[in-house]
This record gives structure tokens, C-alpha cells and sequence, in this order.
């Protein structure tokens, strides 16, 4: 056999939906794990940026940056959750890009400030990676062939126009960045609400989600042990230290307490009968993590933003106060919409809780000059512990019989 043939059986090999039929929930793959340890490089870039750039304009081309690779991890990781990828072409292509994120992340700091073009021709490589690998479904022999089909298209198009942004100078570029993100987010949610018959595989991708949740908060943990090695060890430096440390924690429990992995498997096997309501609120729940990461990412420079200004015995700046409390703020929200779409929705109680710290969180954004960094902070993780209390009342509540609501 020559090794062209060679190549196209392994080529036309069909992709196989991962349907394992065990009562057992699945769990990510130690590739799988790796691959996302890759994206500690590009959380780490994201953060650093919004760190030297606390403007408003500054805010904005964070959560456009975040966004964009946030998009292109949910993309990847979403793929390897729908498909047993345990073959060798699928592992070289995810190996493939794992270096090219690592070549993304070099190019973030630059992606808006004259750098654009480097940043989109990293995205446009692992977009295309992504496309050529959803392209062997074509192979595929399935019930939902027509839902597959349309799938390939849109991956297909969403490339297309980010790749057309090569060939276009800025602004233009910009604006084709964001016709490709819409496109393809739009066109998921569309698609998985047109179609009745979709592919439906044994999903751990809610696990994935809480794993990349751990991967963020680990950046707050690094700017606290980082942030406070390089001071003074004293009285002031152990107490920001120790406040930004339980900021983490809190974010941690009040994610986890209520996590469920099987949200994403439950929105496409769910009741058949109600099978668009379910999938409505499992794409809701998915694209709710944005807020949830993005504002841990946020939070973790407010702290970092704290810790200088407190070594320094100046006041905090108006840009690291809205980094802590909008970020604070943001994780919450996301945390109200996320836990609200599970199969057991979050008690209206504890909704308007969260909301009520939102609302505070902005507070603080706003008027939070009044106060020190030491004491701002002191606020600051004072509310996330009423909270994490006030929640944890309300568990032993509907443990006890209450209505849980």
C-alpha cells in the first residue's frame, strides 16, 4: 500500500459520535487535560494586558481579546466532547494546536495595537485546524447527517470570513473578527434549536467547563503568591495576601457547591418532549461561563491591582477597583445565569441574593474611592462571605424541608 492510500484510508477513516453506553458519567481525557493546561499561557497574557491597560477603552478590548480566545477554546473543547477523537490523526491535530495557542498567546498584547495581523493569522491557523477536523464528518454515517452537514457549513463559513481578514487591512479587520465570532455563535445556538434530530453524545463538557473554571481561578491564586513574594513581608502584606487568597475560595465554593456535570449531556438527551427548552437553556448555560471566566480573569488583577497599591501606601486606582468589583461582579451574574439553567435551577432566593451582590459589587466600583485598598478589599470579601453564608443557610434549609427557594 502506497502511503498516499495509506493516508486517505486514515483520512476517510469516519469520525465516531462518542456514545459509551456506561451508567457512568464521562471524564476528560489526560490529553484533554493538557490541551487545556495550554491555555494557562493565553489566560495569563489576557490578564497581564488588562493589567497595564485599566482605562475604559482598556476594559473593552479585554473582553473582546477574552472573548476570542475564549471562543476558540469552547470551539476545540467542544469537538473532542462530540467525537472520540482516539486515533492518530486526531491526536497530531490536537497536538498541532496546542503550539499554535502557545503562538496565540505571544500575540495577544499586540492583537490591537498594531498587531492584529499576527494575532488573526494564529486564530485563523486553529480555526482551520478545527474545520479541516469537523470536515472528516462528512464520512460520517449518521441519523443526523443533515444537522452535521449544516454543522461543517457554518465551521466552514465562520473560517472563511476570519480568514478574509487577513486580506483586509484595520479597521475593516476588526469588523470581520466580529461578523466570524457572531456567525459562528449565533449559528451554533440556530442550529441546535432548527434541528429536532442533532448528534446527541455522552457530553463531559460541563466538566470541562468546571475544569477550565479551576484553570482561571489558579491565575488569581499565582497573582496573590506572586504579587506578595515580591514585597515586604509584613502585617499589611499577609492580611492583602491572606483577603485575596479567600476571594478565590469563595468564587471556588459558590461555583462547585452547585456544580453539576451533567447539564450539557441533559440539555441533548434530555426529555424529548421538551427537547427545545432543554437546549435553550444548555446553550445559555455554556455561553453564561463567559461572564464566569472573564471576571475571575478580571477579579485577579483587582487583587493584583490591590496588593501594589497597598505596598506602595497609595490610594487604588479607579481602573483596579473596577477591575475587583466589576470582575467580581460579572462572576456573580454569570454565576446566577449558569446555576439557573441546570436541571435543578437555582432557588429564586438565592437569585435575587446574587443580584443583590451585583448590584453592591457596582457600588463599590463606583464609590469604592472613598476607601483604602485595605479596606475596599476588606468590604469586598466580607460580601462574597455573607453570600457563600447566605447560601450555604439556604442548603441546610431544603436539606431540613424548606422550600429551598
Amino acid at each position: 500500500m502506497s502511503v498516499t492510500d495509506w493516508v486517505g484510508r486514515v483520512w476517510q477513516r469516519p469520525l465516531t459520535v462518542y456514545s459509551e453506553t456506561e451508567e457512568s458519567l464521562r471524564h476528560a481525557t489526560w490529553l484533554e487535560l493538557f490541551f487545556d493546561l495550554v491555555f494557562v499561557v493565553a489566560m495569563a497574557q489576557l490578564g497581564s494586558y488588562l493589567h497595564h491597560h485599566l482605562t475604559v477603552g482598556g476594559f473593552l478590548r479585554f473582553a473582546g481579546l477574552f472573548a476570542i480566545v475564549w471562543w476558540v477554546w469552547l470551539a476545540l473543547s467542544y469537538y473532542a466532547d462530540t467525537y472520540d477523537t482516539d486515533d492518530t490523526i486526531s491526536h497530531v491535530l490536537l497536538v498541532a494546536t496546542m503550539f499554535g495557542v502557545i503562538f496565540l498567546s505571544q500575540t495577544i498584547d499586540g492583537a490591537l495595537s498594531g498587531g492584529s495581523f499576527a494575532f488573526a493569522v494564529a486564530v485563523f491557523v486553529l480555526r482551520a485546524v478545527l474545520t479541516v477536523s469537523h470536515l472528516r464528518g462528512l464520512y460520517m454515517d449518521s441519523e443526523a447527517k443533515r444537522f452535521v452537514r449544516y454543522w461543517i457549513g457554518l465551521e466552514v463559513l465562520v473560517t472563511a470570513v476570519w480568514g478574509l481578514s487577513l486580506l483586509v487591512p484595520e479597521p475593516g479587520r476588526f469588523g470581520l473578527w466580529i461578523a466570524s465570532f457572531v456567525i459562528s455563535t449565533a449559528g451554533i445556538s440556530a442550529i441546535y434549536l432548527g434541528f429536532e434530530t442533532v448528534e446527541t453524545q455522552v457530553s463531559h463538557f460541563s466538566e470541562r467547563l468546571g475544569l477550565f473554571t479551576i484553570l482561571v481561578l489558579g491565575e488569581t491564586i499565582i497573582v496573590v503568591a506572586f504579587g506578595t513574594s515580591f514585597v515586604e513581608v509584613d502585617a499589611r502584606t499577609v492580611l492583602v495576601g491572606s483577603l485575596g487568597f479567600a476571594i478565590a475560595v469563595s468564587a471556588w465554593w459558590l461555583y462547585f457547591n452547585r456544580f453539576d456535570e451533567g447539564v450539557v449531556d441533559w440539555a441533548l438527551r434530555g426529555d424529548p418532549e421538551n427537547w427545545l427548552q432543554t437546549r435553550q437553556r444548555g446553550i445559555v448555560h455554556i455561553y453564561g461561563h463567559y461572564l464566569v471566566h472573564g471576571g475571575i480573569i478580571a477579579a485577579g488583577v483587582g487583587v493584583e491591582a490591590v496588593i501594589e497599591a497597598s505596598h506602595a501606601h497609595h490610594a487604588l486606582g479607579a481602573g483596579g477597583r473596577v477591575a475587583l468589583c466589576v470582575g467580581l461582579a460579572a462572576f456573580v451574574l454569570g454565576l446566577a445565569v449558569v446555576h439557573r439553567t441546570t436541571p435543578e435551577p437555582l432557588g429564586n432566593r438565592v437569585v435575587v441574593a446574587r443580584l443583590v451582590a451585583v448590584a453592591l459589587f457596582v457600588a463599590l466600583a463606583v464609590g469604592g474611592f472613598v476607601a483604602s485598598p485595605v479596606a475596599l478589599i476588606v468590604v469586598v470579601v466580607a460580601l462574597l462571605s455573607a453570600l457563600v453564608l447566605f447560601e450555604a443557610t439556604r442548603e441546610l434549609e431544603g436539606e431540613r424541608g424548606g422550600t429551598g427557594v
